[in-house]
């Protein structure tokens, strides 16, 4: 989906789907990244450096998701962060 798409089912399903556990997880948070797996670290690496906006701003153009994020912790210091894709939340909610 586009950017603007990505905005839009993030604004549509924050509150149904943070403190809500999903696929086993527990959502904490949301966040809007790219599609494609392989250039999450890319864009994790811009944001960074350089901030949410050029990253965004770099990847305009490409497939982008709304995903959430999640926390357990392995022991009292050693957080483990999952992610779950939610571009398809409201299909299977609805169905």
């Amino acid at each position: 989906m586009t950017f603007e798409e990505a905005i839009s089912l993030f604004e549509r399903i924050k509150n149904q789907v943070v403190g809500a556990p999903v696929k086993g997880r527990l959502i904490e948070s949301l966040f809007i990244g790219p599609t494609n797996w392989d250039e999450m670290h890319i864009f994790m690496n811009i944001c960074l450096q350089k901030g949410e906006d050029e990253a965004i701003s770099e990847f305009l153009g490409k497939s982008f998701s709304v995903y959430g994020k999640s926390v357990t912790y392995i022991n009292p210091d050693l957080p483990k962060w999952d992610v779950t894709v939610l571009d398809d939340w409201e299909k299977t909610i609805y169905n």
